[in-house]
């Protein structure tokens, strides 16, 4: 049994889409943001970081998106949601799935946290908008090529970027990059997709700005 410890409009949103898409047994165990959009202090009970997501696979508890979403889509996924090893295509593949989380995450990060506390720092604020707008620019580029990010069907890695692209949107950093906006139409009406907002409660990124 897989158990996801589920936080109001967070990353775990991606988890139980995953499991949406790959069709497994799961159950849900929710928690609502602080006041101060923290996650609750009952979630550290369950992983010493306290942060979502959390999930619990065979009794081991596990944190960080990209390795939950490795681990499942390899233990589970039976060849789905990612490129053959030996193709060309599974190095793109392993680079955005991890560039979701790392290099990409930590800007748009960055981003939110200028924006919510009104920092006015010049120095600070020219290196968040011209950082914002090399990443933005770079993930429009990757798909210049197709629809997707790693060859020409839906991955894994497109699933966990959606959510940065989700807060760039909700930060109304996207503009009028119209691959990238059409990218969040094509995923976000993905059965799957809509089948775990069903699950997974109302999901509204702006919800998180101040």
């Amino acid at each position: 049994m897989i158990t996801v410890h589920h936080l109001n409009n967070s990353k775990s949103q991606r988890i139980v889409w995953l499991l949406e898409e790959l069709g497994l047994d799961y159950q849900l165990e929710f928690y609502t943001r602080e006041p101060t959009l923290a996650a609750p202090p009952a979630m550290r009970d369950i992983h010493p970081l306290g942060k979502a997501p959390i999930v619990e696979i065979d009794g081991r508890v596990m944190a960080e998106s990209g390795a939950i979403i490795e681990y499942i889509v390899h233990r589970y996924g039976k060849g789905r949601l990612m490129p053959d090893p030996a193709s060309a295509d599974y190095a793109q593949y392993l680079e955005v799935l991890h560039y979701a989380e790392g290099s990409a995450n930590t800007i748009l990060l960055v981003s939110m946290i200028v924006t919510m506390f009104g920092i006015d720092n010049p120095m600070l604020t020219g290196f968040r908008d011209s950082a914002v707008k090399l990443h933005l620019d770079y993930i429009e580029g990757l798909l210049e090529g197709g629809d997707y990010f790693a060859g020409d069907q839906f991955t894994a890695a497109d699933l966990h970027i959606t959510f940065n692209l989700q807060m760039a949107q909700a930060s109304n950093l996207i503009g009028d990059r119209p691959r990238m906006l059409a990218f969040l139409d094509r995923v976000t009406t993905r059965p799957a997709y809509r089948r775990a907002i069903d699950k997974g409660g109302p999901f509204d990124l702006r919800s998180n700005r101040r």
